[in-house]
């Protein structure tokens, strides 16, 4: 499937992201952030039916998929930084006017801190099987102690062709909860196994971006939030309970904010795969209701 018009965006950091376009001069404008670990290419099909009302920007978070790894290390990949990236994006592309942006698992924490800290530049969020609080399992395992040399140890593995299979089965094993509760397709496996042997870095970044108490601090930052949310969560989520999202979204009500919750029944984390259609229909519904608000 098209990805849309692949490119590479220079922000005025000096950094450069890879982003997939999808522009027809819509009024309406969105930034699509992928989840930890993830790519662009992870919104392909929302993307796709998304153009109907708005134009559409797909990126690669630096790190991530073919975007290079920051110089900054671990700092650069924080929450706070992430957001300053999207911002950035949307300066590249002109895009000065409020935007929406749409954040799956870890994008749905860099959207909440970009509505948080920029709350000019944005129009509305939608965060998708979004990171919450209390930390989930997954993100507890990557900041204990010792979880960068087990995902090191990893990336050497996938070098020897030899231990591929031992690997693929090793992957199959990690994705089950993301695909749960669908089975993992075995394309997808090899895919992510093939991005990780090809940017190794990739690995460490997953690491990285799960240090700094990132869900403590999504707690802290809700009651700044004043653009309108949609929360749409995957009512058997087994990677984020769906407990763990509705806690942000209590906490931004209780503070006055404009928060909806939304739940797929039948559905896991992965939205973007299994019911893109109805994702994309369900926020294209919400930037209309929001309409006036970006005028």
């Amino acid at each position: 499937m098209d990805d849309g018009e692949t490119t590479e965006l220079r922000l005025g950091s000096g950094e450069a992201v890879r982003a997939a376009l999808r522009l027809s001069g819509r009024r309406h404008k969105c930034i699509l952030v992928h989840g930890n670990p993830g790519s662009l290419g992870d919104w392909q099909r929302v993307a796709q039916s998304l153009t109907s009302a708005a134009d559409v920007a797909a990126i690669d978070l630096p790190g991530f998929g073919h975007s290079a790894r920051p110089r900054g290390g671990r700092p650069a990949l924080s929450l706070e930084r992430l957001a300053e990236v999207v911002v950035a994006v949307a300066d590249a592309l002109s895009w000065h006017a409020p935007v929406f942006v749409a954040g799956h698992s870890h994008g749905g924490g860099v959207a909440q801190t970009l509505a948080a800290n920029y709350p000019s530049r944005v129009a509305g969020i939608a965060l998708l099987g979004s990171l919450g609080s209390p930390a989930h399992r997954s993100y507890r395992l990557l900041a204990a102690p010792g979880a960068a040399a087990v995902t090191r140890a990893f990336g050497v593995a996938l070098r020897p062709r030899w231990l591929r299979p031992v690997a693929q089965r090793l992957m199959s094993m990690v994705l089950r909860d993301i695909f749960a509760p669908e089975p993992v397709p075995a394309a997808r496996a090899a895919r992510e196994l093939e991005q990780f042997a090809a940017r190794p870095e990739v690995l460490a970044s997953m690491v990285d971006v799960s240090l700094g108490r990132p869900c403590d601090r999504l707690l802290a930052s809700a009651a700044s939030i004043r653009c309108p949310v949609l929360f749409l969560h995957g009512a058997v989520d087994q990677l984020v309970p769906v407990e763990c999202a509705r806690t942000i979204h209590h906490q931004i009500r209780q503070a006055g904010g404009d928060s909806r919750f939304e739940v797929l029944q039948g559905a896991g984390h992965m939205l973007l795969e299994f019911q893109a259609a109805e994702v994309a229909a369900r926020m294209a519904q919400f930037m209309h209701s929001v309409e006036v608000k970006v005028a």
